[in-house]
């Protein structure tokens, strides 16, 4: 049987090796614990301490030794922690150890570049549950520490850690990803059994097929198919308006291509970091040039399009995300409406300038029953596609960021799923914390602690 208390870890400064742990008497007593020698671990560290009891009533504070400090790989500072004690092998340990891992950079006051304060929200958050949480940007990662940084109610410092319990994949770079470094880095948290969520970013076309063939969720995909040469597209222009053409490996809106034929021309539109840039031709022929110039060496699939619903002129969709709860659940967590720069945007990620509003305002346009209706559907659709992903591809994963829309119609359509979804949202005060972040750590403590 194992219990668990939470606990400030407290530095002493003493100039002596023991490796010792003074524990108050309240939690002594509840665990019958005695002055003497007892046997601490942690994942594969195992050490013969010393247990100190001090007389206090009410005291959770647990100093520790320099020396045990160093041992464990714990900074020298007061660090809220969870201590268990296992009767039955009478072990003491700690834990949740919690672990960010990004690519993302900036200076010295943002370190983590636009996820710096979604971060310092984490860390905040873990503290107040006694979880070490830490960031690491690829730094040493040795055999029985971690050099991370850590949050210390001041700044970012840099410190040798323990392995973490849980490792949370926040690599934001496809190439940097599949690089052979990551791998390897990967292969290494597998041998040191370590888990990881969020595997990889996704392949659309593959997530198209996963879920197009569950009867129920195919009538909400956009009609798809692989771009394999200017037949596919003129095959398409056949039976909509309107195509979009996506890489397979895409993020962030970009490298989007809009056909559409009207008034005689086909009209090629692509998003950029410059805005939207369009193409027009009398024939589909003078179109391709310019599709091939970016997509000859990457995938593409072709998609439908879809006559969005609109507000103020200005295409709407939808971003609900999702975390896994306990029994393998999957939950909406948040859910906001993205409304495009202007009425010429076809992409509505925030990076490309798009508007977040409250997940409500992204319906006004629509009758009482539909906004009904679409409220209850939308977060059913998402928690239905969260659930299939995981079940059906390769890795671990514990948060999904799912694209909706809705046609002017009402009619639901999904989007796209993503594995490693913004944390750059804003309007989170100093006194609050944005409930993805706490579904985010009950889904660590669920883990670590099952």
């Amino acid at each position: 049987m194992k219990l668990a208390e939470k606990v400030i870890l407290q530095p002493v400064n003493e100039n002596n090796t023991l490796r010792i742990l003074s524990i108050p008497e309240k939690i002594a007593a509840k665990w019958n614990l005695t002055s003497s020698t007892t046997l601490f671990r942690y994942m594969d560290l195992e050490e013969v301490i010393t247990i100190q009891v001090y007389p206090s009533p009410s005291s959770h504070t647990v100093y520790c030794s320099p020396s045990l400090l160093t041992t464990l790989n714990l900074p020298y500072q007061t660090i809220p922690l969870v201590l268990t004690y296992c009767h039955q092998e009478q072990i003491l340990s700690f834990g949740p150890i919690f672990c960010l891992v990004t690519n993302t950079t900036g200076d010295e006051t943002s370190p983590f570049g636009a996820y710096t304060a979604f971060c310092r929200e984490v860390a905040d958050y873990c503290e107040n549950h006694h979880i070490l949480f830490y960031v690491y940007t690829f730094k040493t990662w040795g055999k029985d520490s971690v050099t991370g940084r850590i949050w210390n109610q001041r700044e970012w410092v840099e410190w040798n850690l323990p392995k973490p319990s849980m490792i949370y994949n926040r690599i934001h770079s496809r190439k940097l990803e599949q690089s052979q470094s990551i791998q390897k880095l990967k292969a290494l948290w597998k041998e040191q059994r370590i888990p990881y969520f969020n595997e990889s970013f996704l392949n659309k076309w593959e997530v198209h097929e996963r879920l197009l063939s569950h009867e129920e969720i195919a009538p909400y995909l956009p009609d798809t198919v692989l771009l394999e040469s200017i037949d596919t597209i003129q095959a398409m222009l056949t039976k909509y308006q309107t195509l979009y053409l996506k890489p397979l490996n895409g993020s962030q809106g970009k490298h989007i291509f809009r056909i559409s034929y009207m008034n005689a021309l086909y009209h090629l539109d692509y998003s950029s970091f410059n805005g939207n840039q369009t193409v027009s031709s009398p024939t589909l022929t003078g179109l391709y040039p310019a599709i091939r110039a970016r997509s000859k060496h990457v995938p593409y699939l072709v998609q439908q399009g879809i006559p969005l619903h609109k507000i103020n002129d200005c295409p709407v969709d939808f971003r609900i995300l999702c975390l896994k709860g306990t029994g393998e659940k999957w939950q909406v967590v948040s859910a906001v409406a993205r409304i495009a720069e202007s009425r010429d945007q076809f992409v509505s990620n925030v990076a490309r300038g798009a508007q977040l509003k409250r997940f409500e305002e992204g319906l006004v346009q629509f009758e009482e029953g539909i906004q009904k209706q679409t409220k209850r559907i939308l977060p059913e659709l998402a928690r239905e596609v969260s659930q299939i992903i995981d079940l059906e591809t390769e890795g671990f994963f514990g948060e999904l960021g799912i694209d909706l829309s809705v046609d002017q119609n009402g009619h639901p359509w999904i989007i796209e799923v993503n594995t490693k979804p913004s944390k750059t949202f804003e309007g989170i005060t100093n006194n609050t914390y944005r409930p993805s972040v706490k579904a985010l750590i009950r889904f660590i403590t669920w883990c670590t602690s099952s």
